[in-house]
């Protein structure tokens, strides 16, 4: 049943009648326990129209419309009992929820949730936190009891000492992860944290702090704001060697008309060492391309439908000795994978001397992830032909790294990501978050943002 959901999902067709009748037997069989909270982890961890538009209606169970493909994108709206609507979310909560998992902490009803927003002097004053404060655009301002502040001294103390019984989240929107950590340990927080939430994709920075790390509650993250611009620059970066642009730029400044060849993308090979969001923004952006793609990561299993859809060639698991035989027939090499102890080093000189002299390194992932002296051995000595680096393994890089001065070097200083848009999007993936948080419909939109209702970061993967 699992495998056949993610099929539609993938597919985005619509849920037959048939199928939805399958799925209410199945959960008349195994029941499971329907609560608001149940409903929003139901529909925030399942890709799919169908439980998203059943949450849509849980206020009103017998308008509940069902799908069926024959209709050519138009609703067939089939009225269902409220049994038939709690069977299929049950079910649906089911598949989404393995044992074990938290579930979403949606508040009771009329109460008031503290939330707490960790920041920085940079973006305390910022328009986003502004607007997070003064406006009901992300929150209802009557449901949220908002404080800001870049150290645990500019809360008040009533809110961290004393107990109002009131449920307690943290936003940690670009502060010192310590003074979260301290806020923590406070009575009233201590006793009424129901939700933290990262305003990054990235929450190394948070997991150093053993009391964010030990806590049992739950951790959310930004995850999908900014796979688009991750993508879009892994496409550049080709781009930027294929075509020879830096030698342009040269001959240009010396004021010589030099023609030389310049190759094309379509029907190279791309690997993406880390095929979640990220990787999955750059298989898109790739293939429309006329690349062959290719796919590594921890679970192969969770890329079963983009092999199926054809998005990518082929999806392996991601081991080092895996990526080592992989490497030798890529032209481009993309790493997107988080920082963690598994993925401390996973560059490591053994990879980097498998590729071909003309595959260029690309990664957009973590620098701590690469070996960087064995990198710059291998561009030295024009074993790969050249490196586009977002990151690297020390931010800013010391001035006496030899990788400023290297002409087949790309750096793009951690930027890669930083869009105009940057602090808009990561704060639209807050508003979805506090949306399943409340037990609300999640509105979903239809441009580049690609991001969970609820993305539950697991503290010990590390991501």
């Amino acid at each position: 049943r699992v495998c056949f959901i993610e099929e539609v999902a993938v597919s985005d067709r619509r849920m037959s009648v048939r199928f939805a009748a399958r799925l209410a037997a199945a959960a008349v069989a195994r029941p499971v326990p329907v609560t608001r909270a149940r409903v929003s982890s139901a529909v925030a961890s399942v890709p799919n129209s169908f439980a998203r538009r059943a949450h849509a209606h849980a206020a009103a169970p017998t308008s509940l419309g069902l799908f069926h493909p024959s209709r050519r994108g138009r609703e067939s709206r089939v009225p269902a009992s409220t049994s038939t609507y709690r069977a299929l979310v049950s079910t649906t909560t089911a598949m989404a929820s393995p044992t074990g998992s938290p579930s979403i902490p949606v508040p009771a009803h009329g109460v008031k949730t503290t939330l707490l927003v960790i920041t920085s002097k940079q973006h305390v004053n910022g328009d986003q936190l502004t607007r997070l404060t003064t406006t009901n655009e992300v929150l209802l301002l009557e449901k949220f009891d908002v404080h800001v502040g870049c150290a645990i001294e500019d809360f008040p103390e009533e809110v961290l000492e004393n107990d109002n019984n009131n449920p307690v989240a943290l936003l940690w929107w670009f502060g010192d992860a310590k003074v979260m950590a301290d806020v923590l340990t406070k009575p009233a927080v201590q006793k009424n944290i129901k939700w933290m939430h990262a305003a990054s994709a990235g929450v190394e920075h948070l997991l150093k702090e053993a009391r964010i790390t030990n806590s049992q509650t739950p951790l959310t993250n930004a995850k999908g704001a900014f796979s688009a611009s991750l993508g879009e620059w892994s496409v550049f970066s080709f781009l930027w060697f294929n075509k020879h642009a830096n030698a342009m730029r040269v001959s240009q400044k010396n004021k010589e008309w030099t023609r030389a060849p310049v190759g094309m993308l379509a029907g190279k090979t791309v690997l993406i060492a880390g095929y979640g969001d990220i990787g999955r923004a750059v298989a898109v952006r790739a293939k429309a391309l006329g690349m062959r793609v290719v796919g590594m990561r921890r679970d192969p299993g969770k890329s079963v439908g983009d092999v199926k859809s054809k998005l990518i060639d082929m999806c392996y698991k991601l081991t080092p000795e895996t990526l080592k035989t992989q490497v030798a027939s890529c032209d481009f090499v993309v790493l997107a994978t988080p920082h963690t102890p598994e993925t401390t080093n996973l560059m490591s000189r053994e990879i980097f001397e498998n590729m071909k002299p003309t595959s260029v390194f690309v990664n957009v992932g973590r620098g701590a992830c690469v070996d960087e002296d064995a990198l710059i051995e291998v561009l030295t000595s024009n074993k790969i032909a050249g490196a586009a680096l977002d990151v690297t393994k020390t931010e800013p890089l010391p001035s006496e790294s030899p990788l400023w001065g290297m002409e087949n070097v790309f750096l793009s200083f951690h930027t890669a990501d930083l869009t105009d848009d940057y602090f808009d999007l990561t704060l639209r993936v807050f508003k979805q978050h506090v949306s399943a948080y409340l037990g609300e419909p999640v509105e979903q939109t239809g441009d580049s943002l690609n991001a969970p209702a609820w993305n539950l970061v697991n503290k010990e993967s590390g991501y």
